[in-house]
């Protein structure tokens, strides 16, 4: 059998293997591992053999030639990935969405740093580290330095002995390539969920429908419309290296054998002579550190960001995608895509969801990406062979085909979401199943002041002592402050205060009875012992007097909640302090808060309007409110409630707000047992679990042991 036959067979049984074992499949985890490893292991030495060699047998002129023809070769690729891109959003159906908060929501964007990326003080540490473009400018700046120097013929006859090792030991870890791709794919199969591909199927099924098309179709006419070879032969050329690079993940590992492969049909066709060798040496190393069509394909991510987030790009925002991209593309993509989500004031949290994908796409873009540096490489070895054919005609018939091909494709891809995805509504329905994740504790909740009993005037006993005799550890809530306190659909009281205030009453001892407050009357609920705590009380100077706070327990951001359409205006702190006519609502007392804010906007003329609480926004009922001031964590909340609205965290420099429990003033012993359990539950993780769960949603949607034959199927295991 061929190496791609093999390859194609460890592909089919990993995945067998995968689908039936399910997630015990990951043992193989270690072969995967050892596999890409020993791939990667010649990939740098050939890279600064590669460069040396091609560089330094060069002269100038010819050096200048394959610049700028290289550059030519680039630009065009450039086109025509952009092409693709900017038709595959025209497939994305209707949709609303929101997600809870994430992190990601309130951090800076990531810095971008070309002089960190390219140019490097110390080579070594760059080689150490796989920094692969300040390697690759390195290596060309040796190569280039040897260009017409005496005695260079020495040295590059023995770095010529050195990269046959090379080769040879790459040749080698290739044919092991069908193991470690049955491995790999073992692996995948055996733990990718279908929640994952659910999540995202409009973005895998548009990704991998474009990845199809350059590189099967687009990339390959590229290179039949202007040189001698067919369509056959560069797709059979290409066969193994984009079956390894799509199944690995990794186009790096694959440079080798695209050089290899483009030789051989370059000697095939008796066209390998001295400059289309050093052109193939010299532009795949090379133009795999430029942005390439396989690299390029994740900016298809921003439009579905943009999509997801209810605001899909205008057609005037694509150029500034491209023209803003593909600089930013020198980079990689992890650093790329928050830089570009920030230029489109895309909400941060969605970026989380790009880390998942790339389990599949990244198998599509490497497999583009190895495709693109073989047509690198015969473009560049048919314009400095002399062997480029110039033939209009059949460019242009190669163009109509490539512009047919694409509008048969979008329109498929079309079709197909239109009719299979199910774009209904549903993360409502998400948070109000919450259930406590953890064993069920006693408790009493009252849902009126009026049901809650008195107790006798205070005695000689401390407030511990009142509470103990009591029994209960009187706990305020309000009902509608997601995801800290709210009532599930199941009528039960849930959320992060809730439970915290739970497991604090267990440690003291006694049950927990919760008691709805009014924000109004907080201190008076306390001093007279109608309530004992008070969770959740962000630290404002207006309490100082009236009430005491405990260590804090909870790092809020403090955000804008407004409608979708107009987050834009809102996402940077100089915009606001340069707006005019801003209404905003706040759930506080006006002196809480109003110097601040207007500290904040610097003199921009506001109006503040005072609500009870932040609900009557999130449902409508005050459309003169621009934007409502409301911690990031909660407002995350409502907006999977209310996806007509987003979370807005001005940049730069979010304002942080600390949350602890409050207590009457004269409780100083329940103030120091309740310092105390916020050390202890913090130290133990009680408190970050809790937070991960109800802020965060981690876990919100109960999901089972990972579907697999022997288990669902035969039923040979639980």
């Amino acid at each position: 059998m061929s190496l791609s036959t093999r390859i194609l067979l460890g592909l089919g049984l990993g995945a067998f293997v995968g689908l039936f074992f399910g997630e015990s499949a990951s043992v193989l985890q270690p072969v995967a591992d050892i596999y890409i490893r020993l791939m990667q292991m010649t990939v740098l030495p050939y890279l600064v053999l590669a460069l040396v060699i091609g560089f330094g047998q060069l002269e100038a002129g010819e050096a200048r030639r394959l610049a700028l023809r290289g550059g030519a070769i680039l630009l065009v690729t450039w086109v025509v990935a952009l092409a693709v891109i900017a038709a595959m959003p025209l497939t994305f159906p209707e949709i609303q969405s929101a997600s809870f908060f994430s992190y990601a929501l309130v951090e800076p964007p990531q810095p971008f740093s070309i002089p960190d990326l390219y140019f490097t003080a110390n080579p070594f540490q760059s080689l150490a580290e796989a920094v692969v473009p300040a390697v690759v400018l390195f290596s060309s700046m040796i190569g280039i330095g040897l260009i017409g120097m005496k005695g260079r013929d020495r040295l590059l006859d023995t770095l010529r002995v050195l990269n046959t090792a090379v080769a040879g030991i790459t040749k080698f870890v290739v044919s092991l390539t069908p193991y470690g791709v049955f491995a790999i794919a073992a692996v995948t199969a055996g733990t990718m969920t279908l929640e994952t591909l659910a999540r995202l199927e409009v973005y895998f099924v548009t990704f991998a429908a474009a990845s199809l098309l350059l590189a099967f179709l687009i990339l390959p006419l590229l290179v039949t419309a202007m040189t001698p070879f067919t369509y056959r032969e560069v797709v059979g050329a290409s066969r193994d290296a984009l079956l390894t690079a799509f199944v690995t993940n990794n186009a790096f590992i694959v440079l080798p054998i695209l050089v290899e492969r483009s030789k051989n049909l370059l000697r095939e066709r008796g066209l390998l002579n001295a400059d289309a060798d050093s052109a193939a040496e010299v532009l795949v190393p090379i133009l795999f550190n430029f942005p390439n069509a396989g690299r390029l394909m994740t900016l298809l991510f921003v439009p579905f960001a943009a999509w997801l987030a209810g605001s899909a790009l205008a057609a005037g925002d694509y150029a500034t995608l491209f023209v803003v991209g593909v600089p930013s593309y020198f980079a990689k993509a992890q650093v790329a895509l928050p830089f570009l989500m920030d230029v489109f004031e895309l909400p941060h949290d969605l970026f989380q969801l790009y880390v998942p994908t790339t389990i599949l796409t990244g198998k599509f873009d490497s497999m583009v990406a190895a495709m693109n540096l073989l047509v690198f490489a015969l473009l560049g070895a048919a314009s400095m062979g002399g062997f480029l054919v110039r033939d209009r005609k059949r460019v242009v018939r190669a163009g109509v085909v490539m512009v047919a091909a694409l509008g048969v494709v979008v329109a498929g891809v079309w079709l197909l979401l239109h009719t299979t995805v199910d774009t209904t509504y549903r993360k409502d329905e998400v948070i109000r199943r919450m259930q406590s994740p953890r064993r069920e504790y006693p408790a009493t909740v009252h849902t009126s002041l009026e049901s809650v009993p008195r107790d006798a005037p205070p005695g000689e006993g401390s407030t511990l002592d009142r509470i103990r005799a009591r029994g209960t550890l009187r706990v305020g809530y309000d009902p509608d402050n997601l995801p800290m306190s709210f009532f599930n659909r199941d009528g039960q009281l849930v959320g992060l205060d809730v439970e915290l205030s739970q497991a604090l009453a267990e440690t003291l001892g006694v049950q927990a009875e919760f008691v709805p407050i009014d924000w109004t009357r907080l201190p008076a609920l306390l001093a007279d012992g109608t309530i004992d705590v008070m969770p959740g009380m962000w630290y404002r100077p207006n309490w100082f007097p009236s009430l005491r706070l405990s260590n804090p327990y909870l790092q809020g951001t403090m955000a804008l909640a407004v409608r979708d359409e107009r987050r834009r205006e809102f996402a940077r702190v100089e915009d606001l302090r340069r707006s005019e006519g801003l209404t905003i609502g706040i759930s506080l007392d006006r002196r809480q808060v109003e110097t601040s804010l207007r500290r904040y906007f610097d003199g921009s003329e506001i109006e503040i309007v005072v609500l009870d609480f932040w609900r009557p926004f999130f449902e409508g009922e005050h459309p003169e409110i621009d934007a409502f001031l409301v911690p990031a964590e909660n407002a995350s909340a409502w907006t999977l409630l209310h996806p007509e609205y987003t979370v807005v965290t001005p940049q730069p420099d979010p304002v942080r707000v600390p949350s602890g429990f409050g207590v009457a003033l004269d409780a100083d012993d329940l103030l120091t047992a309740v310092n105390e359990w916020v050390v202890f539950a913090t130290s133990e993780g009680k408190i970050d679990r809790a937070r991960n769960y109800w802020v965060l949603g981690q876990g919100a949607e109960a999901t089972g042991p990972r579907w697999s034959i022997i288990r669902n199927v035969l039923g040979w295991v639980e």
